[in-house]
C-alpha cells in the first residue's frame, strides 16, 4: 500500500459502514433514499478533489502506463496540464482519455480537457499575437477533434488570416507610397495597422513601419542632395555624388535610383576621361584616376589608365629620348587589357613624333643663322613633314614665323628710309615718306606698323595745310564778322583733321548772329508796349543763352520789361481786376530782378480774391497798397542794331 491508493481504500471502507448502517436503521426509505445520494456526492466530490490535489512525484516518468490505475493518470495528467506547455496539456490530455467514457470521474475529466484544451487555443493566440501566424496555426490545429472547443478552431484560423491579410495589405500600401516618395500618405497608411487587432502589427510591425518610413525619408533627402552636387558637374561633385549614393542601403526603397545616379556619375567620369585623353591633358588624366574610388574600375584597368598618363607626360617633353621613354612605357599594356588600342595608336603617333623632332631640329639649325637664305632654307626642309603627322601644327607655326622673319628683314629698311625722309617735317617730305612706306603692302608683318606711321605723316599734312584757314576764320570770328569766320572755316573738309575743331567753331559763331537776331525781334515787340507784347518779348529773350556776347543786354531788357509788366498788373489791381493781375505777375521769370516782388503781390492779390471769414460784424477790409515800381515806367527804348 502506499499513498496514491489510500484514498481508495478510504473510499471503500467509508461504503461499506454505509451499507451496515442502512440495514441496522428503521427510518423511512424516502428519507434514506436522500441520505443515500447526498453520500454518494460528498464520497464522489471528496475523492475527485483529493486526486486533483495530490502532490508532485517523479514516479509519473517511470510509470507502466498500461496497467496504471485511474488516479495515476488523473494524478499525472494534472501535474503535466501544469506545466503549461502544448506538449504537456496534449500529454495530459492523451493520459485521462485513455480512461473508459463511463469511468465513475468522467465528467469531471472531460472538464479538465475542455480547459486545457482551451489552454492550447490561449497559446495558439498569444503565437499569433506575437506575429508567428503558422506556428498559432499548427497549434491550434493540435486541440483534439472530439472537444467542444474543437468547433471554433478554424473559425480562429480564418480570423487570425484574415487579419494578418489586412496587415500585408496596408504594409503593401506603404510600400506604394515609399516608392512614390509620397512620405505623408505613406504615414496616414502606416496608422491603419494601430486598428488591427493584433499586438504584433500594432506595435512591432507598427514601429519598424515607422522607423522605415523615416529611413526612406531621410534616405531619400540625401539623394536628392547628391543629385544636386551631380548636376552642378565636374570631377569634385562626381565623385561626391557618388560617395553619398553609395551609402543607401541595399534595402532602401531608393536604392535602384541611388544605383542609377552611381551609373550616371561612372559614365560622365569616363567621359571626362576620355575627353582628357584625346585632349593629350596627361597631368590632369593622371590626378583623376588616381582619384577614383577602388570599385569604379578594375585595378588593372586604372593601372593602365595610369601608365598611359604618365607615358603622355614623358612624351610632351618632346625630345626624341623622352618620346622613346614614353613608347616604352606604353608597351607594357598587353593585348588583352581594354585599353591595348589606345596604346598602339600613342605609340604609332610618338613613333611619327619622332621622325618630325628631328627634321624640325635640323630646319631649326638651319634657321639660325638669320638671313634670308637661311631662313628660306629651314622653311624648305620643314615642309618636307607630312600633313598627317602629329607635330604638323607645331611644324607649319614655326615656318609661319620664319617667313615673318624674312619679310622683317626685307621690309625693315624701306621703314627705316621713310622715317629719315619724314624727319625733314615739311608737306614734301611727308608726302614722299608716305610715298615709300606704302611699298610694303598688307600681307607683310611690317604693314601695320608702315599704315601707323602714314597716318601720323598725314595728319601732320593736314595740319599744316589747313591751321591757317582755321586762324584766319577765328580772327575774323573776333572781330565779330561770324559771317565771314563760318563762310572761311568750312573749307576744311570732313575728312580732314581739323574738321571737328572747326565745326565747333562755326556752332559757336551761328549762335552768336541767332542770339542778336532774337534780341532785335525782341526789341522790336516791346514796343508795342501792351502787356502781351511785353510777355512775347520776355519770352523771345529768354531764348538767348547766357554765354553769348548780346547776353548783358537781353539781361538788361529783360529785367526792364519785367517791372513794366508788373506796372501793369499793379494799375489792374486798383480797379480790383485781381485775377487779371496775377495773371500778368505770373509771366514775370525767375531770373528777373521783380520776381521776388512780382510774387509778394501774387500773394497779396490772392487773399483779396478770397478774404478770410471774420467772426466781428461789419469788419471793413482795407485794399492791398500797390508795390512801387524799382525803375521809371517808361516806355522810351532803344532799339539795338547790329554792330
Amino acid at each position: 500500500m502506499n499513498q496514491y491508493t489510500k484514498p481508495l481504500i478510504a473510499i471503500r471502507e467509508f461504503s461499506d459502514k454505509k451499507k451496515v448502517v442502512l440495514n441496522l436503521s428503521q427510518l423511512p426509505w424516502q428519507l434514506w433514499v436522500i441520505i443515500l445520494i447526498f453520500a454518494s456526492g460528498m464520497v464522489g466530490f471528496t475523492a475527485t478533489s483529493m486526486l486533483l490535489r495530490l502532490p508532485k512525484s517523479p514516479q509519473c516518468t517511470r510509470i507502466f502506463w498500461p496497467i496504471a490505475s485511474a488516479s495515476m493518470r488523473i494524478y499525472c495528467a494534472q501535474l503535466e496540464a501544469a506545466q503549461g506547455t502544448v506538449d504537456s496539456l496534449l500529454k495530459a490530455i492523451n493520459l485521462v482519455e485513455a480512461l473508459p467514457l463511463d469511468h465513475s470521474l468522467r465528467s469531471e475529466i472531460n472538464k479538465s480537457v475542455e480547459e486545457w484544451a482551451i489552454a492550447i487555443l490561449d497559446i495558439a493566440e498569444e503565437k499569433f499575437q506575437s506575429g508567428k501566424l503558422q506556428e498559432a496555426t499548427t497549434i491550434a490545429r493540435k486541440v483534439p477533434s472530439h472537444v467542444q472547443v474543437y468547433s471554433v478552431v478554424e473559425e480562429r484560423i480564418e480570423k487570425w488570416r484574415s487579419l494578418w491579410q489586412k496587415g500585408e495589405e496596408i504594409f503593401a500600401e506603404v510600400e506604394e507610397m515609399l516608392r512614390k516618395s509620397e512620405w505623408n500618405q505613406a504615414f496616414r497608411s502606416a496608422v491603419k495597422l494601430l486598428s488591427l487587432p493584433n499586438k504584433y502589427w500594432a506595435t512591432t510591425e507598427y514601429d519598424a513601419t515607422v522607423k522605415q518610413i523615416q529611413l526612406a525619408q531621410e534616405e531619400s533627402k540625401r539623394l536628392s542632395k547628391a543629385y544636386q552636387i551631380f548636376r552642378q558637374g565636374g570631377v569634385d561633385n562626381w565623385l561626391a555624388a557618388i560617395a553619398d549614393a553609395q551609402k543607401i542601403s541595399n534595402d532602401s526603397y531608393v536604392h535602384r535610383e541611388a544605383q542609377n545616379l552611381i551609373e550616371n556619375a561612372k559614365n560622365k567620369l569616363l567621359n571626362h576621361i576620355e575627353g582628357l585623353f584625346e585632349a593629350r591633358r596627361w597631368q590632369p588624366l593622371l590626378d583623376v584616376v588616381e582619384r577614383l574610388p577602388q570599385s569604379f574600375l578594375l585595378i588593372e584597368e586604372m593601372n593602365d589608365w595610369k601608365d598611359l598618363a604618365n607615358a603622355g607626360m614623358e612624351a610632351k617633353i618632346g625630345t626624341v629620348e623622352s618620346l622613346e621613354m614614353a613608347i616604352a612605357s606604353a608597351q607594357v599594356i598587353d593585348a588583352d587589357r581594354p585599353l591595348y588600342q589606345k596604346a598602339q595608336d600613342l605609340i604609332n603617333r610618338w613613333q611619327l613624333e619622332i621622325e618630325d623632332v628631328t627634321r624640325l631640329k635640323k630646319a631649326q639649325n638651319l634657321a639660325r643663322g638669320g638671313t634670308i637664305n637661311d631662313l628660306n632654307a629651314a622653311i624648305t626642309y620643314a615642309e618636307l613633314i607630312p600633313s598627317g603627322n602629329p607635330r604638323y601644327q607645331e611644324v607649319r607655326q614655326k615656318i609661319q614665323a620664319w617667313i615673318l622673319e624674312v619679310q622683317r628683314v626685307e621690309d625693315q629698311p624701306i621703314l627705316d628710309q621713310a622715317q629719315d625722309i619724314a624727319r625733314g617735317g615739311t608737306v614734301v617730305a611727308l608726302q614722299k615718306a608716305i610715298t615709300k612706306a606704302n611699298l610694303i603692302t598688307f600681307n607683310r608683318i611690317l604693314y601695320d606698323e608702315a599704315q601707323r606711321n602714314i597716318h601720323q605723316w598725314r595728319v601732320s599734312i593736314q595740319r599744316q595745310e589747313d591751321q591757317p584757314i582755321l586762324d584766319q576764320a577765328i580772327f575774323l570770328g573776333n572781330s565779330k564778322n561770324y559771317n565771314g569766320a563760318i563762310q572761311a572755316a568750312r573749307r576744311i573738309g570732313r575728312d580732314r583733321v581739323l574738321f571737328r575743331e572747326a565745326q565747333n567753331k562755326i556752332n559757336q559763331w551761328q549762335q552768336e548772329i541767332k542770339a542778336q537776331k532774337d534780341l532785335q525781334e525782341a526789341y522790336l515787340i516791346a514796343q508795342g508796349g501792351t502787356s502781351q507784347a511785353l510777355g512775347s518779348a520776355i519770352e523771345v529773350i529768354g531764348k538767348i543763352p547766357g554765354s553769348t556776347e548780346v547776353s548783358n543786354r537781353s539781361r538788361q531788357a529783360l529785367n526792364r520789361w519785367s517791372y513794366q509788366l508788373l506796372s501793369i498788373a499793379e494799375d489792374k489791381a486798383r480797379k480790383a481786376l485781381f485775377q487779371e493781375a496775377i495773371n500778368l505777375a505770373q509771366i514775370i521769370p525767375a531770373e528777373s530782378t521783380s520776381y521776388h516782388g512780382a510774387q509778394t503781390q501774387i500773394r497779396v492779390w490772392q487773399r483779396a480774391l478770397n478774404p478770410p471769414t471774420s467772426s466781428t460784424p461789419h469788419a471793413v477790409t482795407k485794399p492791398p497798397v500797390p508795390l512801387k515800381s524799382a525803375v521809371p515806367l517808361t516806355n522810351d527804348l532803344v532799339i539795338e542794331t547790329n554792330h
